[in-house]
């Protein structure tokens, strides 16, 4: 059964396609500029329920005023690790919340999994807010582990993206 994260980042990929295919047509006529300000409206009216469970805006807020509830959807957001329009701002925005808050013991396992896990794959714009936030949930024996992934030979990215953090924690 799929989440409600990833249903709804399929909601926000699908709304984003419909906006990309109408702006081709726009200019053909009335009809097609409307098709494409409908899918704009739509894309935007729908983007904060959409963009995280309970809505971004009240997120944002809870995380401004160190709400404790909103730690573990978040924590599970990233874990999840949706991929939408403005989806890696959305990320480093929590991500830069995390590093004030007292995370516990199994948060801070989390979220090495979560850095983990994104050593290796593809870096998009928030990787390096991961490797920002590796020193906050560091402990000997995921920096012993970062320490191996940025000695491996292959494959190349997955040592560099190690390397990275690593430099992250020793500073």
């Amino acid at each position: 059964m799929k989440s409600v994260i990833e249903t709804n980042a399929e909601r926000l990929q699908a709304l984003n396609a419909a906006i990309k295919k109408t702006w081709i047509d726009r200019d053909v006529d009335q009809k097609s500029y409307e098709a494409w300000k409908r899918a704009c409206a739509e894309f935007h009216s729908s983007f904060d329920a959409l963009a995280f469970p309970g809505g971004l805006g009240r997120a944002m807020s809870l995380l401004a005023k160190q709400d404790l509830e909103i730690i573990e959807q978040v924590l599970r957001f990233l874990e999840f690790d949706p991929f939408f329009f403005r989806s890696g701002y959305i990320k480093v925005e929590f991500i830069r919340h995390l590093r004030h808050w007292p995370l516990t013991e199994d948060q801070k396992a989390r979220l090495q999994k979560v850095i983990i896990a994104r050593i290796y794959e593809k870096g998009r714009r928030e990787f390096r807010w991961y490797c920002r936030l590796a020193k906050y949930v560091t402990d000997s024996e995921f920096e012993a582990l970062i320490e191996k992934l940025a000695a491996v030979k292959e494959p190349k990215l997955v040592a560099r993206q190690a390397s990275w953090v690593l430099a992250q924690l020793k500073q």
